[in-house]
């Protein structure tokens, strides 16, 4: 501890700053000027400050009025202790030790509040950076999230590319087929029976001769009347005219018929009692998902024994085929779970979809069962054909 005297309270004033620990004032040493500067210097301190002035006073009646009235005015002003002289020994050491505990206690509030300042600022520099990292964060986010949408919105812009696709090959197959059938019924079913009625009047001139030519000519008749049956049923099988004359249950009566015929695989169908038209886009996938199941039974499964089973209920009409044969394997059946199978099989998916419906494959060692599941939203007819 530094004590440091001063001559006047003027000089005093001037070397106080906050490191003073207490003011000792001799009551001689008043003077109005000084006074006021001191009074401005306790009223200057800080929130944290208040120093205590120590002031040794006389008490005797006969001093002048103007220092006794500057001895009130500290009575009103500030941390005073007024000591009456003389002043034992003790007395004095009690009070200055008073006034440095008091002046220690302010010092630590002041450490604490620099303290708690500092932390406040670096507080306050951390919230400015948690807030910059959070907005910079925040708009890495929005690019990243900007990003992902557009790459969304691309990939179903592409599948929805790639449906309509899918879908216009399907129309353009059916359409295709539709033509190629026509063309074959129309044009070369036509010349052929034209070649069948020439060969036939040959024949009968040539019925009184007795040479070769004449069964030559049955064996010509023969053969052209097996390729109009082939032509027939090739047109039939590309787009059956019974689908469109007399609906979807005689066009698959007609060609579960056919297929047992032709395939030597023994085929049970089982159609609702009563089974409506429905809108020709509709009747036509439902005929090409039989054909296309019944095909692969054909010439996958290994099976003998076959099923188809439609029914309706509840708006939805639900197609089933089985077959007894060794199935599908795992590398297969996954293959075509992802969109990946053959021809034949996304053709029956893109089928499906187009219309608003579901597919499903089991298959397993003991046989494949696919099922299709078609909404029907209208009729376009209301006859009725009974299965």
């Amino acid at each position: 501890m530094v004590r440091v005297h001063r001559k006047s309270i003027e000089n005093l004033t001037q070397a106080l700053d906050e490191n003073a620990l207490a003011i000792i004032i001799a009551e001689e040493s008043l003077v109005p000027r000084g006074v006021e500067l001191l009074f401005q210097f306790l009223k200057s301190q800080q929130a944290w400050s208040d120093i205590t002035v120590i002031l040794l006073t006389h008490g005797k009646e006969e001093d002048s009025r103007v220092i006794s009235g500057l001895v009130h005015l500290f009575g009103a002003h500030g941390n005073v202790n007024m000591l009456e002289r003389p002043i034992r020994v003790p007395t004095m050491l009690s009070a200055v030790r008073s006034a440095l505990r008091a002046r220690n206690r302010q010092y630590e509030v002041r450490d604490l509040l620099q303290q708690r300042e500092r932390n406040e600022r670096v507080l306050h520099e951390a919230r400015e950076e948690l807030e910059r990292r959070v907005l910079q964060r925040t708009l890495e986010i929005t690019k990243v999230n900007s990003d992902l949408r557009r790459e969304v919105t691309e990939r179903l812009n592409a599948e929805n590319s790639l449906r309509q696709l899918s879908q216009s090959v399907v129309r353009l197959q059916d359409e295709e087929r539709r033509r190629i059938a026509h063309e074959l019924h129309d044009s070369a079913g036509q010349y052929l029976s034209a070649v069948t009625l020439t060969l036939g009047q040959l024949a009968r001139r040539l019925a009184q001769s007795g040479d070769r030519n004449k069964q030559l000519v049955q064996e010509a008749l023969d053969l052209v009347g097996s390729c109009i049956r082939e032509v027939r049923t090739m047109s039939y099988l590309l787009h059956p005219p019974v689908l469109d004359d007399f609906g979807l249950a005689s066009a698959l009566r007609w060609y579960v018929e056919g297929f047992s015929l032709r395939s030597g695989i023994s085929v049970r169908l089982d159609l609702s009692e009563e089974l409506p038209r429905f809108p020709s886009e509709v009747e036509t996938a439902l005929f090409r998902i039989v054909q296309e199941g019944l095909t692969n039974v054909h010439r996958h499964s290994g099976g003998a024994k076959a099923c188809v089973d439609l029914k309706m209920s509840a708006g939805h009409i639900y197609t089933t085929i089985t077959d007894n044969g060794h199935g599908m394997s795992k590398e297969v059946l996954c293959t075509v779970v992802k969109g990946q199978g053959g021809v034949g099989l996304m053709g029956m998916y893109e089928r499906v979809k187009q219309l608003g419906g579901t597919i499903h494959i089991d298959s397993d060692e003991t046989g494949t069962t696919i099922n299709a599941e078609l909404p029907i939203h209208e009729r376009q007819e209301s006859s009725v054909v009974t299965a």
